[in-house]
């Protein structure tokens, strides 16, 4: 962003995330000034600013802002190191699953339902990179952004067409490391208005299946990434001590 105004378009723009991820809903320049102690007027213009920069648009003339693809790939950069999470409510469904799935390919086949009911997300697991399991379509149906008959039959289409999705997905986890695709940074057809979020799990340093969720771009991600991560890493270990 343009030095000058920085600091107050950087909380700005926070604010606006975090409503945006919360209600879905465009988020007006009164709403930002009461929570930051600036005029409506100045808001307007910091948001035009952040408009023409590429982090903010205006879906309609008189309605607020929404962050862009832009605004969330930089939040999320951001928070690669720093995620904020419910450890302990990952522990807990970590433990759960591990205690009544002991071997490896009925963990992987419930994985995916778990993740899905807790985040309601779409999640997927596959074992061992030629089976896709996938749960919680519902979930990702009942999201604003997928409101319309046009944005649900893509979706649909997509997850119709598994072995492409399973090709698309194999190629995320092949990197062998968190990846966190972003609206049109998806490679899957059908999922631009998604963000994606995977990690591979390994046997010996070789990639062997992964886990995953798929939602809208604005995705609670402080709560999807540490899941994610800490599951696949659970299941790493779970594989190292059974080839040892």
């Amino acid at each position: 962003m343009a030095r000058g105004n920085d600091i107050r378009k950087k909380k700005v723009l926070e604010i606006i995330l975090k409503a945006h991820i919360d209600h879905a809903e465009p988020v007006s320049s009164k709403y930002v000034s009461q929570l930051i102690g600036l005029s409506s007027a100045t808001i307007r213009s910091l948001m035009t600013e952040m408009e023409g920069e590429g982090y903010l648009v205006q879906p309609h003339t008189s309605a607020g802002r929404i962050p862009t693809e832009r605004a969330y790939r930089d939040y999320v950069n951001t928070l690669l190191d720093t995620w904020e999470s419910n450890i302990e409510e990952i522990k807990r469904l970590n433990d759960e699953l591990f205690r009544r799935y002991q071997r490896y390919n009925e963990l992987v086949a419930h994985i995916s339902y778990s993740i899905a009911r807790l985040t309601h997300y779409m999640a997927f697991s596959v074992y061992p990179m030629d089976h896709l399991y996938l749960d919680g379509a519902s979930y990702i149906l009942e999201q604003p952004e997928f409101d319309n008959m046009r944005a649900i039959k893509k979706i649909l289409n997509t997850l119709e067409e598994k072995e492409k999705m399973l090709e698309r997905i194999g190629v995320y986890l092949a990197a062998g490391a968190l990846k966190i695709h972003i609206g049109h940074e998806n490679a899957i057809d059908g999922f631009e208005a998604c963000s994606v979020v995977t990690a591979s799990y390994k046997v010996r340093n070789k990639v062997v299946g992964g886990v995953g969720i798929i939602g809208p771009v604005r995705m609670k991600y402080k709560k999807v990434v540490p899941l994610v991560r800490y599951l696949a890493d659970s299941i790493s270990r779970m594989l190292e001590r059974a080839y040892e």
